[in-house]
């Protein structure tokens, strides 16, 4: 199994809560980057606001790279950003997150569907339940924008709408059968 694991998909797709239960499955340290974001520099919201998407993206990568090389040899999984690798941004940038992700380690696409229509209806009321005050035409925009290009990226792909434990369980029992070989 490689040192290090990166969960990836669009916001609402379950990964902070699926991360937590995979990494404990896995005896894995978990990192989640949004949360060492607001940690470390300030709200995302706030970063944005201020300074613009594309200098977050910008940021959020530095930080992941700055991460990953303290942490030489733990095992960790990483919680990634949902835009993080969508190119509808800064193209360079996400194309130096994907080439960082493939080289340090194994990254899990989590989606609740492969059928557009399906996904975005889950994804919205997951957003919008969040109590963020986000907004359903914008989160349905950003979606629809970084759906086909989120089927393309992921080394292990699961679509499912199943409880958390038993996504955590099928990603664990994937990853189990690829370090056997």
């Amino acid at each position: 199994m490689a040192d290090y694991i990166f969960l990836i998909g669009p916001g609402g797709a379950g990964k902070s809560t699926v991360g937590k239960i995979l990494s404990a499955t896995l005896g894995y340290n978990l990192i989640d980057l949004d949360d060492e974001f607001c940690e470390k520099i300030m709200n995302i919201r706030d970063y944005i606001h201020s300074y613009g998407y594309g200098s977050y993206l910008e940021k959020n990568s530095a930080l992941l790279e700055g991460l990953l090389n303290q942490r030489s040899g733990d095992n960790i999984l990483f919680i990634l950003s949902s835009g993080f690798l969508s190119t509808d941004i800064r193209s360079d940038i996400v194309d130096h997150n994907r080439k960082l992700i493939n080289i340090h380690g194994f990254s899990v696409l989590l989606m609740p569907s492969r059928h557009y229509e399906e996904a975005l209806e889950c994804i919205l009321d997951r957003q919008l339940n969040r109590g963020f005050s986000l907004v359903r035409e914008r989160e349905k925009e950003k979606f629809s924008l970084r759906f086909r290009e989120y089927l393309d990226i992921g080394n292990l792909k699961i679509f499912s709408m199943e409880a958390p434990e038993s996504i955590a369980y099928k990603i664990a029992n994937q990853l189990g059968q690829r370090s056997a070989y």
